[in-house]
């Protein structure tokens, strides 16, 4: 016979819900609520089982405020790995943690985690009641704990969230020198053009010489700036808070991450690091004992590319029907062969983690290769960039001064 069972839960967003599922028994309405992608945090069966989740509900539901970062995710998994492996007691290593915690934020999530852990619940679920912890950061706990390796399964986590700030660290690093030096370029020169050649022109109109095109197109744009400097700064600060806005959407996100994929050389390279965060990911994830599945719909969420991640609903569609992993991810294109490949000998090796850490490992290499190529592709571009710029300024001053003394 169905009882009625009333549940909190946390979706794969991390956002709280709760309700009622009908089910023969404790462990048939807990996987039903899997099914659907909800991860439980608490399950009452009966009248008094309702009268718990609705009298707890409010404080189940509230989350301390905020996210943790990657930084913050890889320290604190990496100390609470290093002192469960030591002997030291959950709640305990909670409690240090929580004593050494960098940030408020920090410490909210670490005490209220610990007094939820007090209380009897599993670390996953404590963790994820914070509202602090990614789903990928959640299963993995919640699989460790099953299985009995949560020590492991923490160390796991912090190198993969060490190696994913490393990897958003050497792209950012790639690209912050030319877009400093761009922006540096474009201040100087407006700078020049809006205050300094104005004035250097009034000085050369008093004696009578004609100015060359270009000095006359560069006075004409400073005069422009000066008495029209709220359409300068405001209609590209428009411009670029409506394109931001409807890159958010998801037609606008599809857009933007289907056209940085087919750029070129910037297009090889956004995908190898795509390969790496999605190998990276679901080798963590399948090493720790998460159900496909439920992987592919995490990894699905943390691709970072909205192409990608529409190509992984496929394959898990196609891993749904039975079909494996290797045979869908061929189909749908969306990484080069040698992937599906890699992937298909794991797959029937039944080494599958094994293997897409070795597949990391290589595209990790080339994501090194890759930013070392694009450094010496975009220096000479910017060196470029910032010669046309200043030869221009220069040309508008030098050129009517030549004039003026062939004129003398």
């Amino acid at each position: 016979m169905e009882r009625v069972f009333s549940y909190r839960a946390r979706d794969a967003q991390g956002r709280a819900t709760q309700g009622t599922v009908r089910a023969a028994d404790e462990a048939a309405a807990a996987e039903m609520l899997r099914a659907q992608g909800l991860f439980v945090t608490g399950l009452f069966g009966g009248e008094k089982g309702e009268a718990q989740a609705g009298a707890s509900a409010g404080a189940a539901t509230r989350s301390v405020g905020g996210r943790l970062n990657v930084q913050n995710l890889a320290r604190l998994s990496r100390h609470l790995a290093v002192m469960m492996q030591a002997g030291v007691g959950l709640s305990a290593a909670l409690h240090t943690l929580a004593g050494q915690a960098e940030n408020k934020l920090e410490k909210r999530v670490l005490e209220a985690a610990k007094a939820r852990v007090d209380a009897g619940n599993p670390l996953a679920g404590a963790l994820a009641e914070t509202g602090a912890f990614p789903p990928l950061f959640i299963h993995m706990v919640e699989a460790g704990e099953v299985t009995g390796r949560l020590d492991e399964v923490l160390a796991r986590l912090a190198d993969y969230y060490e190696k994913d700030h490393d990897l958003r660290q050497r792209v950012k690093g790639a690209l912050t020198y030319p877009a400093v030096v761009a922006s540096f370029a474009v201040i100087v020169v407006g700078i020049l053009m809006t205050f300094v050649i104005p004035r250097f022109v009034e000085v050369l109109s008093q004696s009578d010489v004609p100015l060359p095109r270009v000095t006359q197109i560069v006075f004409s744009v400073g005069k422009f700036a000066q008495s029209r400097w709220y359409l300068v700064l405001g209609v590209p600060a428009l411009m670029a808070l409506a394109v931001g806005y409807w890159l958010k959407t998801d037609q606008g996100r599809h857009w933007y991450d289907s056209t940085v994929l087919r750029l070129p050389v910037i297009g090889k390279f956004m995908e190898k690091v795509v390969v790496v965060r999605f190998a990276q990911t679901l080798a963590s994830l399948v090493a720790a004992g998460v159900p496909i599945l439920q992987s592919l719909e995490i990894v699905e969420k943390v691709v970072g590319n909205s192409r990608i991640a529409m190509g992984l609903r496929q394959v898990r569609s196609g891993v749904r029907e039975g079909a494996g992993i290797a045979l869908p991810l061929a189909q749908a294109e969306i990484f080069p062969p040698v992937v599906t490949q890699m992937m298909a000998v794991g797959e029937e090796g039944g080494a599958l983690d094994s293997l897409l850490m070795k597949l990391a490992g290589f595209y990790e290499q080339e994501v090194d290769r890759g930013i070392k190529s694009l450094t010496s592709l975009i220096e000479p571009v910017v060196i470029v960039f910032l010669g046309l710029c200043v030869a221009f300024v220069a040309a508008s001053v030098i050129l009517p001064v030549f004039r003026m003394v062939q004129v003398v």
